[in-house]
């Protein structure tokens, strides 16, 4: 069994006397695509800091690759890409000088360069632009070229801190797709911060993180079960925002809202269903159908932090 390719061991950062990364256990494995989900202000930046050496920890350790963040900071990072949220590219140059620039700090030959160069732009239909200056690109083309930028020197780890943040949904769907074809064409471990359970549900394990502890952590077919949360579906017509606060009131739901001629229930028990109809109808709505689904990782997400579980829960 290959080691992971990221291992942390109650892995701690203080702020003065602020827990921002309190006692952290991961275990990444080699060759997957690993999410890291959580709100703004959880400690996900703070944690790609700590694992790249770029901050020291106030205690535990973290392994990349086998390498000790605390010594090995220089390995680390010659066997890492990394993209932070602000893609941080020479606007003035091309796309093409771009990465030949980052190809020569990584001192690859100048025939491994080309092709190298070459293989990346293709796979993400960016070659026929190679000559462009990237300062008129879309976020989503920077964004693309930024990861291609930190694929250049073939790492064995990419390491990208909320890579779809700022774009529009169609783009990070997009956007999306060619993460994972990337991770699987070249190999790579691949470790993602996100704060969108939608983005989060594409990774093969995941853990949750809220103000630096470690919430839960499973595949997201497993944490989605927590709660044993339930979505109801009710079309019809006649629907109200006095409705939606009526229906919230209740302390088996967790949320409600209107789409288009539906009323979305998220409940946390499947028996709270029918009350539920009953309460619609007696406010005068018209039901034309009612269906009972599972709501998947976002509501599950939703109750993670809400419940902010006491200890780690592994599913």
């Amino acid at each position: 069994m290959p080691a992971p390719a990221v291992l942390t061991e109650q892995l701690t950062r203080t702020f003065g006397s602020q827990m921002v990364i309190d006692h952290i256990d991961l275990d990444v494995p080699s060759g997957a695509v690993y999410g890291v989900l959580g709100p703004m202000g959880a400690g996900k930046t703070t944690l790609v800091r700590l694992l790249l050496g770029l901050a020291p920890p106030t205690s535990g350790t973290a392994w990349l690759l086998g390498f000790d963040v605390r010594t090995d900071g220089d390995a680390i990072r010659a066997r890492t890409g990394v993209v932070l949220q602000s893609p941080g590219l020479y606007e003035n140059l091309t796309a093409i000088e771009n990465l030949e620039l980052y190809a020569r700090i990584w001192h690859l030959p100048a025939v491994d360069r080309t092709a190298r160069i070459r293989d990346l732009l293709q796979h993400l239909d960016l070659w026929t632009r190679r000559h462009e200056r990237v300062a008129g690109w879309s976020p989503t083309m920077r964004h693309k070229l930024a990861i291609l930028r930190a694929l250049v020197h073939r790492p064995a780890l990419l390491i990208l801190d909320e890579p779809t943040a700022g774009l529009d949904v169609q783009d990070q769907e997009l956007l999306r797709g060619d993460l994972n074809r990337l991770a699987h064409q070249d190999g790579a471990t691949v470790l993602i911060t996100t704060r969108d359970p939608n983005e989060a549900a594409l990774c093969d394990e995941i853990a949750v993180l809220h103000q630096g502890r470690l919430l839960a952590h499973g595949t997201p077919k497993s944490l989605a079960q927590i709660g044993n949360a339930t979505r109801v579906v009710i079309k019809g017509a006649g629907f109200t925002a006095d409705l939606v606060r009526l229906v919230e009131s209740r302390r088996d739901v967790c949320r409600a809202f209107i789409d288009r001629n539906c009323l979305i229930v998220e409940i946390s028990c499947g028996t709270a269903c029918a009350s539920i109809v009953n309460l619609v109808v007696e406010s005068g709505a018209d039901i034309e159908s009612v269906e009972q689904v599972d709501s998947g990782l976002a509501t599950a997400y939703r109750s993670i932090l809400e419940h902010s579980y006491d200890a780690k829960h592994d599913f």
